[in-house]
């Protein structure tokens, strides 16, 4: 879409496909650097062995800051990279980490309901972002049921029960909370089995989430070869939903850094 007031914004919604908006060429732009939506988010946090986030961060330079790995499931009604769907769906497994001054978080592994979000993601910020169907069904009574598959593998079934009386646990202990997201994105080589380069990318979003609503949560991990998140073992320590009307992404609203190059 080429003009802001088309009146069938069956794409991107009120977003302009924007010059050097996609690594593809000028004349076919994969996706906008632009997006919005509303955030509606169950987290799941939980404890796992540091050993483990260890080994699936040994090629990247950040710190890990304790045990706990957060399991949010995140449905966005209306954004604009999915208006054909009416929403987008992702499953981030996240942990807390530092680099360089900054006191942030990584995706150890991530799941996307749409092409658009997840070769966005990958290519601009190096996510682990895979393909993934889901369902997320909430009810009157604030309850939450869905599961994840991929490729009809199952990967993630998950229910919630509101209970004002569960502690609210978050990613870390203290008033600070990390910011934004870090990530390693990489290039492969086209003629070898190698990295052609490597570089430490930063986002930081506007998220404006209401106070969580504590609650108890029941999550099952399937085993999966391909999708090893049932090897970290997690053990649950709290839960919680949120509601956030503000989540976009661009040059305009976001914090968005090349923080180094590692390669070459």
């Amino acid at each position: 879409m080429t003009e802001f007031d088309d009146p069938k914004k069956y794409m991107f919604g009120k977003y302009r496909l924007k010059p050097n908006s996609g690594v593809n060429p000028p004349y076919s732009p994969a996706y906008p650097v632009e997006w919005g939506c509303t955030l509606r988010t169950l987290e799941i946090m939980t404890r796992v062995a540091p050993s483990k986030v260890q080994a699936l961060l040994s090629d990247t330079p950040f710190e890990i800051v304790n045990d706990r790995v957060a399991f949010r499931f995140m449905i966005s009604p209306g954004h604009s990279l999915a208006l054909h769907a009416g929403q987008m769906f992702d499953l981030m497994i996240t942990v807390p980490v530092r680099y360089k001054g900054l006191f942030t978080e990584t995706h150890i592994f991530m799941y996307c309901s749409d092409p658009m979000g997840i070769c966005a993601g990958r290519e601009v910020f190096g996510y682990t972002k895979k393909d993934a169907n889901y369902s997320f069904d909430e009810r009157p009574d604030g309850s939450i049921v869905g599961s994840v598959t991929r490729r009809g593998i199952p990967l993630a079934a998950f229910s919630f029960t509101p209970d004002p009386t569960a502690p609210v646990v978050r990613i870390v202990d203290g008033a600070e909370q990390p910011g934004g997201e870090i990530h390693v994105r990489r290039l492969p080589h086209p003629e070898r089995l190698e990295t052609a380069y490597a570089d430490i990318a930063y986002r930081r979003t506007p998220l404006k989430y209401s106070p969580p609503k504590p609650g108890r949560a029941v999550m099952t991990l399937h085993h999966s070869d391909y999708d090893p998140i049932a090897d970290l073992k997690p053990e649950i320590v709290g839960a919680q939903f949120m509601v956030s009307d503000v989540y976009g992404g661009g040059f305009e609203v976001e914090d968005r850094r090349l923080i180094e190059r590692l390669i070459p």
